[in-house]
């Protein structure tokens, strides 16, 4: 293979990863145009970025197995289909809660999209091409999300909210064309797929999010996501080629790994989309400006993360993890002191930059703890349930701060979600301190025993 097929490859892989970034931050900037377009509460909005969050989250594993199952090419145009259509039938959609269902089935397409990119990667890289391109993919995973924010906001304010999703058909089509041409087609096995399990628990996550904050008698939702859940842990103990093995719970610091993420997304993913909220209300900023004021926690991000490797050398994984999150409860909690008539750079943009600070202290190391001394057949899913608590974790999150804010004043329902914010980035951190006092004390026995 030569260079420019490996050029073309990186593209179409960081082409593909892109526009899911995109198309998630899209609705952080736009949610309020969306909302106002078909009369939505708070409540509702929020599912906006929740039904594509749960599909996407609860089928990522299902996802990569495709890919190993039929080839990583054939699932990667599938993917790419799914999320074409659909993006059409949400800009399109005539009301909220058909756009809800299209969001959902985007969230399937992203589900296949996102791990063929990266499995891509590892079968036509080797070496330090491999590290170079993973490096790559990295940092538009770390930065994506934000420069995307930039480019929705964009399209929102001087098209509509529409466009940013309709915009996605010609990419799409485009990729599609690359894709065919250029892409290579890998081997691929007849493993068995545990689609039933798959399903079991995607339902079992809608119900439970939706008892939160969604339709109907909550109690009830609630109760059939428990009953649906326990059925699905039942289910893989007891089927040979489980969507997700047990086994992988069987480490205390993994699990702990698992439950920062998932209290840690719930803390930004509520953030990212309620502050644009404030933004726009408070401040009077059109999207195009909310997008461009996220930029000194895009910067401060970036700035961290470049860091890592040199923290991480120094301090280790567990302790920079412990710092990253101090520094992200810090600028959380700051926003709670925010209130009508102060200004964004000191309220706002200050606590943005703190952190953006911390997000990049976070991420990397949490995703080393959770891999660290998984077996060799069981890494690459360990890897991907990082992805589904991720994703999970901000649904989670975000139905739970929404429920704590409702309230009709604009600057009160913020402190409120402020509040929710540093709630679950302070429960995150909680979590990270067990874990750096469980390994303090087990250096501290070893060394009793040498001595």
């Amino acid at each position: 293979m030569n260079k420019k097929q490996k050029v073309l490859i990186i593209t179409i892989v960081l082409l593909g990863y892109f526009i899911i970034l995109v198309d998630t931050s899209l609705v952080f900037t736009c949610s309020k145009e969306i909302s106002q377009s078909f009369q939505m509460n708070t409540n509702l909005s929020a599912w906006i970025s929740n039904s594509y969050a749960l599909t996407f989250g609860s089928l990522l594993l299902l996802g990569g197995k495709l890919g190993d199952a039929y080839g990583r090419k054939k699932i990667f145009m599938l993917g790419l289909v799914l999320f074409g259509i659909s993006s059409g039938m949400v800009g399109f959609a005539p009301n909220a809660i058909l756009l809800i269902i299209f969001r959902a089935i985007q969230g399937i397409g992203a589900a296949i999209i996102a791990p063929a990119t990266l499995a891509i990667i590892m079968d036509n890289f080797m070496g330090q091409e491999r590290i170079a391109a993973i490096s790559i993919y990295g940092t538009m995973s770390g930065i994506g999300v934000s420069v995307g924010l930039i480019i929705g906001a964009g399209i929102t304010t001087i098209l509509s909210w529409r466009w940013g999703f309709l915009v996605n058909l010609p990419i799409v089509a485009i990729l599609l064309i690359l894709t065919a041409k250029f892409l290579p087609t890998n081997k691929f096995t007849t493993e068995k797929l545990d689609i039933f399990g798959s399903i079991i628990s995607c339902l079992a996550l809608i119900f439970i999010i939706n008892g939160i904050s969604g339709i109907g008698s909550h109690a009830f939702s609630i109760v059939i996501g428990i009953l649906l859940l326990g059925y699905f842990i039942f289910y893989e103990k007891r089927i040979s080629h489980p969507i997700l093995p047990l086994t992988l719970f069987s480490d205390k610091k993994r699990n702990l790994a698992y439950l920062i993420c998932f209290a840690y997304s719930g803390a930004i993913t509520s953030f990212w989309f309620f502050t644009p909220l404030l933004l726009q209300t408070e401040f009077k900023m059109t999207p195009l400006i909310v997008g461009v004021s996220f930029l000194p926690m895009t910067i401060a991000n970036f700035i961290s993360a470049t860091m890592v490797d040199y923290f991480t050398k120094k301090l280790g994984s567990i302790k920079l993890l412990f710092i990253g999150l101090i520094i992200t409860t810090i600028g959380f909690s700051s926003l709670t002191l925010f209130k009508s008539g102060l200004t964004y750079m000191l309220f706002i943009a200050l606590p943005m930059i703190i952190i953006g600070l911390g997000q990049g202290l976070i991420l990397s190391p949490v995703t080393s703890i959770a891999v660290m001394n998984t077996p060799q057949d069981l890494t690459g899913v360990s890897s991907s349930v990082i992805n589904v608590m991720l994703q999970i974790g901000g649904a989670f999150g975000l139905s739970i701060v929404t429920v704590l804010s409702h309230t009709t004043e604009d600057v009160l329902a913020f402190h409120y979600r402020a509040v929710g914010f540093s709630i679950l980035s302070i429960i995150a951190l909680l979590f990270s301190g067990y874990l750096l006092i469980m390994i303090l004390k087990k250096k501290k026995n070893v060394v009793n025993k040498k001595v």
